[in-house]
């Protein structure tokens, strides 16, 4: 058997990928280790995180503020710092960057296919942000890698050809995104407007091989939806019993709404400063107010963890300033998309490379996103809903809608940007017009589906 000549090898792009990807490496463990090590930066959410690991490992039992952030990511500390040392952390955090671009390339290929998801492996192999939150002691870098993976099992299970291998993916997906779940619960909204989606473009398909009814075209979403919730079960399950133990009353993973809520509701404030009880406070402000300079600093008498007084002194508020309400919400929704830097980035003396991966955000990732919407959308209304852009757009329409709730920074964003990455990248290698564009007729695009 012939070997391949080296032309023929300098023409595989897997060769070139795979260089890229090594770099990216290389780029990740010097910054990582030398630059900025995570355990040189022990405040703020760090802090907290680590406080919690600690008390966890000690077998302090944990309050209500305990599970005002994700219990994914103390826990993962707790069991990686047991005996003192930072070095087993430090090491996690960088085999979990070092694995994110493959895992977005997996999520490329399952998505639109292997083009698609070769450029995603470059591009999450180079992507500051990606290696920022793998030298900080943070819950965002373990969500986006969840996240990655369960989302390439959801659409990897939309286009298997066995209904086996279709479970299969669909319980891996739903394990996945139960863990992406307990680091950051955006995850579950997330995971909720895709399959609301999926069940749209299930109902609306109009392919003359398949089912002739809807509620035939319903019956394998149904059957995936359950499988994918069967998995995550046994992990959001113990989660729970810990942040309702916690707490007091029933939750899922450890995140409330209530105090992000009053905090980008209460007006142009500063921060707030929470006084329970028993005497504990924590004081806390959005970065973005930060950077909108607002100065007015807010105190109230009850616990950050009491949800029912943060909800009620919130809607007090915007029953009061309702047009300041509506107002802050898109501003929430703006400092998620277009915010100057992520947190906390802000505060290092790498600023300045987060403010240029937010223009490379904006040119790179979001206009391409646009026109892909576009492009989707010119096919009509009914039709785009049955894309696979249409899919990739509803977790992030989850997030949107997430923060007008409560507060928005850059940061919220950053692990979203794997649906942004996907969708800019199946738009530049022409694989979204191919599947998705009306590039191909419904029978060639069936062929395509399961070639790719």
């Amino acid at each position: 058997m012939a070997s391949p000549s080296p032309r023929s090898l300098t023409r595989n792009p897997v060769l070139w990928v795979s260089l890229v990807y090594l770099c990216g490496v290389v780029i990740r463990i010097l910054y990582t280790l030398k630059l900025q090590r995570p355990d040189s930066l022990l405040y703020a959410d760090m802090g907290l995180y680590v406080d919690r690991a600690r008390r966890i490992a000690a077998g302090v039992p944990l309050t209500a503020p305990d599970v005002t952030q994700g219990m994914g990511f103390p826990a993962l500390l707790a069991f990686l710092i047991g005996d003192g040392r930072f070095g087993p952390a430090v090491i996690a955090q960088l085999v979990i960057s070092c694995l994110l671009p493959l895992a977005l390339g997996l999520l490329g290929a399952a998505a639109y296919g292997r083009r698609t998801g070769l450029l995603a492996v470059v591009f999450g192999s180079l992507y500051f942000p990606f290696m920022e939150y793998g030298a900080v002691f943070l819950s965002e870098l373990h969500m986006i890698f969840w996240m990655a993976l369960a989302w390439a099992g959801f659409m990897a299970a939309r286009r298997a050809q066995r209904r086996g291998a279709a479970l299969a993916f669909a319980a891996g997906g739903g394990l996945a995104v139960s863990i992406a779940a307990t680091f950051k619960t955006l995850a579950l909204p997330a995971a909720v407007a895709f399959f609301i989606a999926d069940g749209i473009a299930a109902a609306l398909s109009r392919d003359g091989a398949g089912p002739s009814t809807w509620l035939e075209r319903l019956k394998p979403w149904v059957l995936r939806g359950a499988v994918v919730a069967l998995a995550a079960a046994p992990v959001l399950g113990v989660m729970s019993s810990v942040c309702t133990r916690a707490s007091g009353r029933f939750c899922v993973t450890g995140k409330e709404l209530g105090h992000d809520f009053l905090l980008g509701h209460y007006g142009r404030i500063a921060d707030i400063e929470w006084n329970g009880p028993k005497h504990e406070i924590y004081k806390f402000g959005s970065p973005s107010s930060f950077l909108r300079n607002y100065e007015r600093h807010e105190k109230v008498p009850f616990s950050i963890g009491d949800a029912p007084a943060n909800k009620a002194e919130a809607f007090r508020y915007i029953a009061k300033h309702p047009g300041e309400a509506i107002v802050l919400s898109l501003d929430h929704v703006y400092d998620t998309l277009f915010g100057a830097v992520m947190w906390p980035t802000m505060n290092s003396p790498r600023w300045t490379i987060g403010a240029v991966s937010q223009f490379v955000f904006i040119v790179l990732l979001f206009v391409p996103t646009v026109l892909a919407a576009a492009t989707v959308v010119r096919r009509g209304l009914r039709t785009a809903l049955t894309t696979r852009t249409a899919l990739m757009l509803a977790p992030i329409g989850a997030l949107l809608f997430t923060v007008m709730l409560a507060t928005g920074e850059v940061r919220y964003r950053i692990p979203f940007d794997i649906f942004f990455i996907t969708i800019a990248c199946a738009y530049l290698v022409s694989d979204l017009k191919r599947l998705d564009g009306g590039g191909l007729s419904p029978s060639e695009t069936a062929a395509a589906r399961s070639r790719s």
